[in-house]
């Protein structure tokens, strides 16, 4: 014959394993699942933003690539300006030391 006491206790087990799946870990999995998700979502974003970073930082070596190839100009620009000048004052001293 069935007991019935072993019965209920059998029946109290798989009543508390099924509350403590569906109360405790179900929930624990969805979040880890939740996590999972967001933790991609935020891996793909920081790849996007290190691409951005890299072409950012090839556009300011352009820049700065640029930016000496002014200098020099101006620094050539202002040696022909002081040669200029100096050849205008010894036009103006030779002018007027023939009058």
């Amino acid at each position: 014959m069935v007991n019935v006491g072993e019965l209920a206790t059998w029946a109290g087990w798989i009543t508390t394993i099924a509350a403590l799946v569906l109360l405790v870990i179900r929930p624990v999995m969805s979040s880890f699942t939740k996590i999972t998700e967001n933790l991609t979502k935020m891996s793909h974003s920081l790849d996007l933003i290190n691409r951005d970073l890299e072409s950012s930082k090839s556009d300011r070596l352009a820049i700065h690539n640029e930016l000496v190839k002014h200098d020099e100009r101006m620094d050539r620009h202002s040696e022909k300006l002081v040669e200029h000048d100096q050849q205008i004052k010894t036009l103006f001293n030779n002018k007027g030391g023939k009058e």
